[in-house]
């Protein structure tokens, strides 16, 4: 039988403070690596964005601070893959998607910082302010998963 992983879809609001920023490292390769929390109705969700859609995440909450001084919780619409831990005592959302609801003056100014970050003569980590080395707090295998599912989605939005 096929492997078969849920997905979530949750639509809300980053909080802007409280985000943890590192390296993760899959095999050879490392990763910024973003945990964050997002708030939908009553409820609170931590989600984890891994490669570029760390950078997006991180930019954006970046650009909301620097706007405005205590900023609100940034309206966006996430889409992700459930993970879980072998004994199922711990699941997360990595997210593959984020569609951001928020004012014209914040995605200039994120869209500038992603640039900067993601300047292609070198690596995503080089400038990653985070430096702490991070892993899941689930099954680190099933991070390729989450990378590659599904397939026909754009998790750089």
């Amino acid at each position: 039988m096929p492997n078969v992983y849920a997905t979530a879809h949750i639509d809300g609001a980053v909080i802007c403070s409280g985000l943890s920023l590192g390296i993760l490292t899959i095999g050879r390769d490392k990763s910024p690596v973003v945990s964050a929390n997002m708030i939908a109705g009553s409820q609170t969700h931590n989600f984890w964005a891994l490669d570029r859609l760390a950078v997006v995440v991180y930019c954006y909450v970046q650009a909301a601070e620097k706007i405005y001084p205590d900023p609100e919780p940034l309206q966006a619409n996430l889409a992700g893959v459930l993970i879980s831990n072998q004994d199922l005592t711990t699941t997360i959302v990595v997210a593959r998607s984020i569609t951001w609801h928020t004012s014209e003056s914040i995605r200039k100014l994120a869209e500038r910082l992603i640039i900067d970050l993601t300047d292609e003569s070198v690596s995503l980590t080089s400038h990653w302010p985070g430096k702490k080395e991070m892993s899941l707090p689930v099954n680190g295998g099933l991070v390729n998963v989450a990378r590659t599912f599904p397939k026909g989605r754009n998790p750089h939005r």
